[in-house]
C-alpha cells in the first residue's frame, strides 16, 4: 500500500540525517521532527516491551505536531468533503489520522539502516514549500518530497510524494471509489478495518 510505504519513509528511524547548510525554516522544522523520532527510537530506556506504549505515544505526538491531518483529510476526500456534515468531517479527520499513524507504527520500528538526506526546499507560493529529501537504503536512493504550508508559523506537511507519487492523490482515488459504492459509513468502516479497529485513545 502506498500509504504504508509513505509513512515508513516519513520519519524513518535513520542513523544518519544530513541537511544543507543553507536549509531554511520549512526544511529545518521538518528535520527537527525527524531527529525527535530518531531520539525516541534510540532511547534504550524505551526499548523494553513494557515501555512500548509510551514509546509509540511519544512518536505519535511528534507526527501529530508536524502533520496537518485536517488539511490532508480534506484533500484526500476531495469532491466529497463538502457533501458531509461538519461532525462527519471531524470524524473523518480523526479516523484518517489514526490510519496513517497505524501504518507508520507498524513499520517504523523495523528500520535501523536508512539514511535521510535533506536536499533542498522550493517555494510553491507565499505560504507553501516543497522540501526535497532522499531516503538512502542498500545503495538505493528514493526521492521523498514533502509539501508543507505555513500555519501560524509552523510548517506542516499536507502531502508526501515518493518517486513523484502523491500520498493524497492515492488515497483520494481509493476513498472516492469506496464513497461512491458504500457511502460515508462504508468508507469509515473500511478505514477502521485498515487502522486495526478503534483509535489509540
Amino acid at each position: 500500500m502506498v500509504g504504508k510505504m509513505v509513512i515508513s519513509l516519513l520519519l524513518a528511524a535513520s542513523l544518519f540525517i544530513a541537511a544543507p547548510a543553507s536549509a531554511g525554516e520549512p526544511m529545518e522544522q521538518l528535520r527537527v521532527s525527524v531527529e525527535k523520532v530518531v531520539e525516541i527510537l534510540k532511547d534504550p530506556g524505551l526499548k523494553s516491551p513494557d515501555r512500548m506504549l509510551e514509546r509509540r505515544n511519544r512518536i505519535f505526538k511528534v507526527v501529530e505536531e508536524r502533520f496537518d491531518f485536517s488539511e490532508m483529510a480534506k484533500r484526500c476526500l476531495g469532491e466529497f468533503w463538502p457533501k458531509i456534515s461538519e461532525a462527519e468531517q471531524r470524524e473523518f479527520e480523526v479516523a484518517f489520522a489514526s490510519l496513517l499513524e497505524t501504518s507508520y507504527i507498524a513499520t517504523i520500528e523495523r528500520f535501523d539502516e536508512e539514511s535521510v538526506v535533506f536536499e533542498e526546499e522550493r517555494p510553491k507560493g507565499r505560504q507553501y514549500f516543497v522540501v526535497h529529501t532522499a531516503v538512502v537504503s542498500g545503495g538505493r536512493s528514493i526521492s521523498v518530497d514533502y509539501s508543507v504550508r505555513n500555519v501560524n508559523g509552523q510548517w506542516l506537511v499536507y502531502d508526501v510524494n515518493i518517486e513523484e507519487v502523491s500520498l493524497v492523490a492515492g488515497y483520494r482515488v481509493r476513498f472516492a471509489e469506496t464513497f461512491r459504492r458504500e457511502g460515508f459509513r462504508g468508507l469509515m468502516k473500511k478505514i477502521a478495518e485498515e487502522a486495526g479497529g478503534p483509535g489509540k485513545g
